[in-house]
């Protein structure tokens, strides 16, 4: 009977150190599955972190984006401006050809050239009326009238004063005087090339008044004008050869062999 329950005794022992052991497992496991939740907890939250930070950056990066968006967008816009102006520049307004159709020396050596005049437009075609001049001498001078608006409107290719204007007044040689001439546009009227419904009046006021302006430079800067004035290019004529007279935006008019 003894024996029995010395046997049952250690049974219970045994059976108590297992469930301990047992019980000591679970909480080691316990805290290792602890310990590894916590860990992925402090992953997760630096993953967030980061994507929190890369997300920040994204935001930062966009407006960086659309700012140069906006800065291209505003040098696309200079750059045709500028494109715009120097077109306007290099653009001849007012072209004419003038022509010689003969020459040939007269008595004591004197030359006669007999010239023709005739106006163009942009694409070199002939526009408005012809007329054929004889003159008394191998030198031409083309007189004008020439109006110069500020550098402004030329760069801003404003409708009419983007562009310097002119009036071709008279065709001489240089035996004869000015007055002596072939008169070409009439004075004090826009030529027909001028003739526009988008500043008829501003452009009929200053050939009426030109020589007004021109002595009234407070008057002319009021209008935008930078200089108003006559000009007379000249060229000595050969036989057979054509000339062009041009008007450029930011000039004067020019003479030269086509």
């Amino acid at each position: 009977m003894t024996e029995v329950m010395g046997v049952g005794r250690v049974n219970y022992l045994l059976r108590t150190v297992v469930l301990a052991a047992f019980a000591g497992l679970g909480y080691l496991g316990y805290e290792q599955v602890a310990g590894a939740l916590e860990d992925q907890r402090a992953e997760v939250a630096a993953r967030d972190e980061k994507i929190r930070q890369l997300d920040a950056q994204l935001v930062v990066r966009a407006q960086e984006v659309e700012g140069l968006k906006e800065d291209v967008a505003e040098r696309d816009a200079q750059l045709a401006e500028l494109a715009t102006a120097m077109r306007f520049l290099k653009m001849d307004h007012r072209i004419a050809r003038l022509s010689v159709l003969d020459q040939e020396r007269g008595p004591r050596g004197r030359t006669k050239t007999t010239v023709r005049f005739e106006e163009l437009n942009s694409e070199g075609d002939v526009v408005g009326e012809t007329a054929e001049y004889t003159l008394p001498g191998q030198v031409a001078y083309i007189e004008s009238l020439v109006i110069k608006f500020g550098d402004d409107y030329v760069e801003q290719g404003d409708a009419w004063r983007g562009s310097s204007i002119c009036l071709f007044r008279r065709l001489f040689a240089e035996t004869q005087t000015p007055e002596e001439g072939f008169p070409l546009d009439q004075v004090g009227q826009p030529p027909a090339s001028y003739t526009d419904d988008r500043f008829p009046d501003l452009v009929s006021k200053l050939w009426k008044r030109f020589w007004d302006y021109a002595n009234d430079p407070a008057a002319a800067e009021a209008v935008g004008v930078r200089a108003i004035h006559g000009e007379a290019p000249f060229i000595e004529l050969r036989p057979g050869s054509r000339y062009l007279v041009e008007l450029r935006s930011s000039g004067g008019l020019s003479l030269r062999k086509e």
